[in-house]
């Protein structure tokens, strides 16, 4: 469980009333402008209202060598290849730039790398292979910005080579006919933040020589599911992008597109950024994942509506294996670390184990990370090799960490957030250790980043009206986030299961008014509370056609008890730095020294199957919120003992007593030890 803070925004009330008399809007759309930062009208409106101008493609550093050598190719009849990559934004460039050349009439195919066989990005054997099949123009779409080596061998055979990418280049840039990149250091481009769909979509407005704004109606589809897909800042250009690119994706021709839709639900319903993130991603992400990213490929270019069919189904399918894959990969990485309860307070969490599916790895460590709130990398060892892949928090550069144990290590790459890599299984007990002692020395205190809320709301003034309004913040993502709300002091009025038990939903009263709201990813025998108590929501707004009409409802982020004050989080990383080596001073160690009296309550509480492990914040308000150290090292100490141990009921992991023969000094147990020396 991660235990931080929540930070709200106080908007200025009376700004907020100004604003929204003055352009005509909702007062909770206003609140949350002013929280923005957007309190004049004229920020407001230009938001709102204003489409960023796209910029002209040849602004982008190499266009004009990219559209030269790619126009030579087209009216010679060049054999061309497009090489992509296998996720989402990949596939949608490569799908983008091959329709476009195919309508300008040139010869033209793509090739897409197989995750496992080839791995990411151009390859010297991938070079050759296609140079072999006398392709004499190689176009890179999502990928290529550092292929030094594969450049140097496609000039060595006679074939060019056009980089288009979005990612950060090396030292050195490959030698290329044209290297289009805005992350390029010497790139004046406006817009630094595009998509390697957003890439390939300038460059056809470069190579027809037309404003931007013009292909949007034809191509803005693809373009904007790559630009969501790959979790790009929605301002700007990307906002345009992304806006116009949902209004064709609703009205979209495209058969591939269409049956893709109606899989995901959304035949007949609005096509939101969520929708692409939630929905329609995870789907063409699958193929990738778990076999070919081809058959997604096929899908985006298909023209027929009977193969269009049975390509949705193919993709519906993968989905599902994904999820077998990730669930029991999850499972069986919640039993490694309930066997051995030390590596859950491991600063970095690592999980191994034999032949595990690599496209869903990623996906299991973001769970944990979700979970844990640590950095965690999931490893599938295969045949003496293991290849990890890594998450991380912010605050802690994961990149950095996995480059300090760089001898351990065959191969490795990534960023802050997120890495990759590759080592010998003998070396992974070896790994482990040592990201911990860096941890340790590094980040000696490492607190979760708070939760950014946006306004405080109360049900007795939300109305559907209201909550419509938030529409027009569209689109929502990384950089725009969907607004969250905090709902104080609410009462628990009921808890209902939903989709089978797997998550639940709860009626919440704030005085005379009532919402239910979702809370997904907890079951009701996970939830550790009940009807009756007091509750602070962070939730999203959202409406839903009801049998009476539009009804208000409600997606919970996270709950905690009423009032739980943010003492709560430094205290919980206080305790969790003291578990892992920092050496605290005395006034520190003091607050996370429990007394007796605490420690055989917070017994007396498992005893009544009052604790839950996935969540301590009840018993942190139960107990006093100042007390929340002394809490965790007085569990501590009672799992050193073996006095407790986590056992699981229905999905509901709790605290419960281990039988004993006879009484143990309480105070014998390391933890206390170590913190009255």
């Amino acid at each position: 469980m991660t235990y931080r803070a929540w930070q709200v925004k106080q908007p200025d009330e009376q700004a907020a009333a100004r604003l929204a008399n003055a352009i005509g809007a909702p007062l909770l759309l206003a609140r949350i402008l002013v929280a923005r930062g957007m309190s004049s009208p004229e920020q407001a409106m230009e938001f709102l209202e204003q489409d960023a101008p796209l910029s002209d493609p040849f602004l982008m550093q190499d266009m004009d060598k990219a559209v030269q050598r790619i126009l030579q190719a087209v009216d010679e009849e060049q054999p061309i290849v497009i090489f992509g990559d296998y996720d989402v934004d990949g596939v949608t460039a490569t799908a983008l730039l091959y329709s476009h050349l195919r309508g300008m009439g040139a010869n033209v195919r793509c090739k897409l790398p197989s995750r496992e066989e080839d791995g990411y990005g151009l390859t010297n054997a991938i070079v050759e292979q296609l140079a072999e099949k006398g392709y004499k123009l190689i176009i890179t779409v999502d990928n290529g910005i550092t292929a030094v080596q594969e450049a140097r061998r496609a000039k060595e055979l006679g074939v060019d080579l056009v980089i288009t990418d979005h990612h950060l280049p090396g030292e050195t840039l490959p030698e290329a006919v044209a290297v289009v990149d805005p992350a390029r250091a010497d790139d004046t481009s406006p817009c630094k933040t595009l998509s390697g769909a957003g890439v390939a979509f300038k460059l056809c407005a470069a190579l027809d020589g037309c404003e931007p704004e013009l292909l949007l109606d034809f191509c803005g589809d693809l373009a904007a599911i790559g630009t969501v897909a790959d979790v790009m800042v929605l301002q700007g250009e990307n906002r345009t992008i992304v806006k116009h690119g949902l209004y064709a994706l609703q009205n979209s021709e495209r058969p591939g597109l269409l049956a893709l839709l109606e899989a995901c639900g959304l035949g007949d319903k609005p096509v939101t950024s969520e929708s692409i993130s939630f929905a329609i991603a995870p789907r063409l992400n699958a193929a990738g994942r778990m076999d070919s990213a081809v058959s997604a490929l096929q899908l985006l270019l298909c023209e027929d509506e009977g193969r269009a069919q049975q390509l949705t189904d193919q993709l519906v399918a993968s989905n599902v294996a994904r999820q077998e894959a990730e669930q029991r990969i999850m499972a069986e990485a919640e039993a490694q670390l309930a066997a051995d309860p030390a590596r859950q307070n491991d600063r970095v969490i690592l999980v191994w184990g034999q032949d595990y599916h690599p496209g869903v790895i990623g996906i299991v460590a973001s769970r944990l990370v979700e979970h844990y709130g640590k950095p965690v990398i999931v490893i599938s060892v295969q045949e003496g090799e293991g290849k990890g892949s890594g998450r991380s928090v912010p605050g802690f550069n994961l990149h950095k960490a996995i480059s300090a144990c760089g001898e351990l290590l065959l191969r490795f790459g990534g960023h802050a957030l997120a890495a990759g890599l590759s080592v010998k299984e003998e070396n992974i007990p070896a790994l482990r250790k040592a990201l911990n002692e860096f941890a340790a020395r590094e980040y000696p205190v490492l607190e979760s980043p708070p939760l950014e809320l946006d306004v405080t709301v109360r049900l007795d003034t939300l109305t559907v009206q209201e909550v419509e309004g938030l529409d027009y913040l569209a689109p929502c993502g990384n950089g725009n986030p969907a607004p969250l709300f905090l709902l104080e002091n609410a009462l628990i009025e009921g808890v209902y299961p939903v989709s089978d038990g797997r998550h639940c939903r709860l009626r919440l009263r704030q005085g005379g008014s009532c919402l239910y709201a979702a809370y997904f990813g907890v079951s009701v025998a996970q939830l550790p509370y009940q009807t009756g108590d007091r509750v602070d929501a962070a939730i999203t707004l959202s409406i839903y056609q009801g049998k009476n009409g539009p009804q208000l409802s409600g997606r919970i982020r996270e709950l905690r008890p009423a009032g739980l004050p943010a003492q709560t989080a430094r205290q919980a990383a206080l305790f969790d730095a003291f578990l892992h080596g920092s050496k605290l001073p005395d006034r520190q160690r003091q607050e996370l020294l429990p007394q007796r009296a605490l420690i055989v309550t917070l017994y007396r509480m498992i005893q009544k199957g009052e604790v839950w492990a996935q969540d301590l914040q009840p018993v942190f308000a139960k107990l006093g919120p100042e007390n929340t150290g002394r809490i965790l090292a007085g569990l501590t100490a009672l799992t050193q003992l073996g006095l407790v141990e986590i056992c699981e009921t229905g999905g509901a992991k709790k605290y419960a007593p281990v039988p004993v023969a006879q009484k143990q000094d309480l105070f014998s147990a390391p933890i206390l030890k170590a913190l009255e020396a």
